[in-house]
């Protein structure tokens, strides 16, 4: 029986370190800023012999701040988010189905319960208003890479399971429109378009693999050894196309 995740008591909120974090991101970024201000202004105090020096200074370390602030928040993202054990929970679910019902499964109640928690966290955090909304974003892209890391661990599959894992989506996404303003169908998109990939023509999924790069090698070789298992590929096909999608573009 699945019980749902418990909330840390809020005594416990200001050890994650969120605020800590946050601020020096925006410090990181207040100084990239200031030096970008002064860019010209370096360079007039400097002799013309120091003009490269300069500029390589701002390339690889200046130009490189947003995404090192981005990097740290959403790391503190998938801190405050206990949800490394859902790729598991998501592929032992039962997906050899042979009907479809009108219930989803457990594992998306515990992921709401879990997306609940986050927000409540981060209203405790200290932060502004803007970068809950940032981190809830981030949040949302989070548990979109765990379902997709879930379902590709599946190893057993009928097509009415895999109605049911469309099924489960759409309830996840209406679960988390409630908890987060912006919309957050496109950031599940990823999900959805892997999914469908179930339906393909075995001829196709190499080329949908090259399509796709936002799926790693491995979660694509697992949906393809779902679909060969369940819809009875020749060994010699299954074995060809993983080869094709192994060895990359």
């Amino acid at each position: 029986m699945d019980v749902m995740p418990t909330a840390p008591p809020s005594s416990m909120f200001t050890s994650y370190g969120l605020k800590e974090r946050c601020a020096a991101a925006e410090t990181l970024s207040l100084v990239a800023r200031i030096l970008n201000r002064s860019r010209a202004h370096l360079h007039s105090v400097l002799s013309k012999n120091n003009s490269s020096v300069v500029e390589e200074f701002f390339r690889t370390l200046v130009d490189s701040v947003p995404d090192l602030t981005e990097h740290i928040h959403r790391t503190s993202a998938r801190m405050l988010l206990h949800i490394d054990g859902y790729p598991d929970k998501i592929a032992n679910a039962k997906w050899e189905v042979k009907e479809l019902g009108i219930e989803h499964n457990g594992y998306v109640d515990l992921l709401l319960g879990e997306f609940k928690h986050y927000k409540t966290r981060l209203d405790h955090g200290g932060i502004s208003r803007e970068l809950q909304h940032l981190l809830l974003e981030y949040g949302v892209e989070s548990i979109s890479e765990v379902l997709v890391e879930g379902l590709s661990r599946v190893k057993r599959c009928t097509d009415e399971g895999r109605a049911l894992m469309s099924l489960d989506l759409q309830v996840l996404i209406n679960g988390l429109q409630h908890i987060v303003a912006s919309n957050v169908r496109p950031k599940l998109q990823t999900v959805d378009t892997f999914i469908k990939a179930y339906y393909l023509p075995e001829t196709e999924y190499v080329h949908w693999a090259r399509s796709h790069p936002e799926f790693s090698t491995s979660q694509v070789v697992g949906l393809v050894n779902l679909v060969a298992t369940m819809k009875g590929w020749r060994r010699k096909t299954r074995l060809e196309t993983v080869e094709k999608i192994e060895a990359g573009p």
